[in-house]
């Protein structure tokens, strides 16, 4: 496979029309991603979860950290997401915003005390049961940018789509924006001007969230050694929409004989270049897709205690297989105009509506989490690693065997293995007030593109009585990477013509509120 650059972005779809398939590298790094969702308590310190207990958290997180509860204790997590987001598309800077509220997690932990104790009673202390709503990744984003693009034209992506698809070939012949090369083996080449200035905008947006619902046991033997498994049900809803469009001009019939002198558009007095030729076009591609699933997973996790002011934990998590059932559908509208100035189109070309249904299943990562706590005498400082195997995500479909080879061939050898480390803290002010801070940094999934995304945070806990607490925690995401409204085949390549890029930076607030109480 010749790469000339991996372009990292999850709105680049990897649809061909006459089937819509929209099953992609960046959707299956998408589905395969969490947010690890926690308390504001556990936020606010980083995030760090696999060597701490105590919290509700646990039921997701490390479910070993359930054997720390010695009361029972029922919370609720609200969170509100804010989008903030810039680009530079040829020089153009745009920006772009969204934000949405909702509960990120609620659930109770049970505490069952083992009854048979007695004074000094060494052995299991305890036996709970947790079960939690969790809301892994929140996929509400919008992103738009545009700039004038001299280089090439969206219409060399859709003849690289006619020559995958016959359907289409049929379909977009028709539509005055393509003409076949002086050698047929070569396909078809655009009408409109690449190396003309052309307005580009895309417009991008995502919805939906991916869940679950976890019920967790875990156990403390002896106060030094936790141990606990979760059982998670995912279900999840991913809608997706991408609309490009591009203003320009079509080609002059010098330019269009230097790829076919033969073509009627090449002849300045045949009748298509007097109705077509040096007319001004504007080209409208829509695509969209909605993704409905559900799955399972399992987690083990465990923590010792080496000494009473350590921990350290371990959290294995299996992949999830995830049963999916997808809709698409795209099309392209392109109307002409005199010149650039005018709005009166004279003739508008609109394909046919391509769409899909299918379903099929996906096999997420197997994700390992090592992690450690340090405690003080009025606070503690944790760190974690976690390790996800982003390259062996997988596509199936249990009908057609090997339907997917092809695609999960290029996702082992595009994705890696991706680290994600952690750090956070939390220190007592006075007996109700306690103050946190955290860092993340987040590894990234793909082989061959630049990404970098951090994150921090800071928090505040509250005890207002003995049985009631509250936390606050504020957490800011940095996002920065290159993406491509749309991608050329290795037939451009070789022509010395290249997809243009966006350099993105997306930044995310998430602001959280828990409430809770112990009983």
């Amino acid at each position: 496979m010749n790469i000339k650059k991996i372009i990292l972005s999850v709105f680049v779809s990897s649809a061909f029309w006459g089937y819509a398939q929209a099953q992609s590298v960046d959707d299956a790094v998408s589905f395969s991603k969490d947010d690890n969702p926690a308390s504001a308590r556990i936020k606010g310190m980083g995030n760090v979860q696999t060597s701490l207990g105590g919290d509700i958290t646990a039921v997701n997180g490390n479910p070993a950290g359930l054997g720390f509860f010695s009361r029972s204790d029922i919370s609720i997590t609200f969170d509100y997401l804010q989008n903030s987001n810039k680009a530079d598309f040829f020089g153009t800077n745009s920006n772009s915003n969204k934000g949405n509220f909702g509960v990120s997690q609620a659930g109770v932990v049970f505490n069952f005390p083992n009854r048979n104790q007695i004074a000094g009673y060494a052995g299991w202390q305890n036996f709970n049961m947790g079960i939690s709503y969790n809301k892994k990744q929140n996929f509400n984003n919008s992103i738009i940018y545009n700039g004038i693009n001299n280089e090439t034209s969206y219409v060399n992506n859709l003849t690289d789509i006619m020559a995958e698809d016959k359907g289409f070939e049929n379909d977009f012949y028709n539509s005055y924006l393509v003409e076949k090369f002086a050698n047929p083996a070569d396909g078809y080449f655009p009408l409109a001007e690449e190396g003309y200035d052309k307005d580009q905008v895309n417009d991008l947006l995502t919805k939906g969230y991916h869940s679950n619902t976890a019920l967790a046991f875990g156990a403390n033997y002896n106060n030094k050694f936790y141990i606990g498994g979760t059982l998670g049900l995912s279900f999840f809803k991913y809608e997706k929409s991408k609309i490009f469009e591009e203003n320009g001009l079509t080609k002059l019939a010098v330019d269009v004989a230097k790829d076919n002198p033969n073509s009627d558009f090449a002849n300045p007095t045949s009748a298509d270049y007097i109705k077509f030729g040096d007319k001004s076009y504007q080209l409208i591609d829509d695509y969209s897709q909605i993704s409905e699933g559900s799955g399972v997973d399992f987690k083990l996790g465990m923590i010792y205690k080496p000494a009473t002011d350590w921990n350290i934990g371990l959290t294995i998590t299996t992949p999830t297989l995830l049963s999916i059932s997808e809709t698409t559908d795209a099309f392209t509208d392109v109307s002409f105009f005199p010149d650039m100035g005018s709005n009166n189109s004279f003739h508008t070309y609109e394909s046919k509506l391509y769409s899909s249904d299918q379903d099929y299943n996906l096999t997420t990562p197997w994700k390992f989490a090592l992690g450690a706590t340090k405690f003080f005498n009025r606070g503690l400082f944790s760190a974690e690693m976690e390790y996800i195997t982003y390259n062996t995500t997988r596509y199936s479909n249990p009908s057609r065997f090997n339907s997917f080879q092809n695609m999960n061939d290029i996702i082992k050898d595009e994705l890696q293995g991706a680290v994600n480390v952690r750090l956070g803290g939390e220190y007592l002010i006075n007996n109700i007030i306690s103050g946190r801070a955290g860092f993340n940094f987040i590894g990234n999934p793909y082989k061959y593109a630049e990404e970098t995304n951090v994150s921090g945070s800071v928090g505040l806990g509250f005890k207002l009585t003995n049985t009631l607490y509250a936390d606050i925690a504020i957490v800011h995401q940095v996002n920065s990477y290159s993406a491509a409204p749309y991608v050329l085949s290795d037939f451009w390549y070789d022509r010395g013509s290249f997809e243009p890029i966006a350099d993105l930076k997306l930044q995310r607030t998430n602001a959280l509120f828990t409430i809770g109480a112990k009983f």
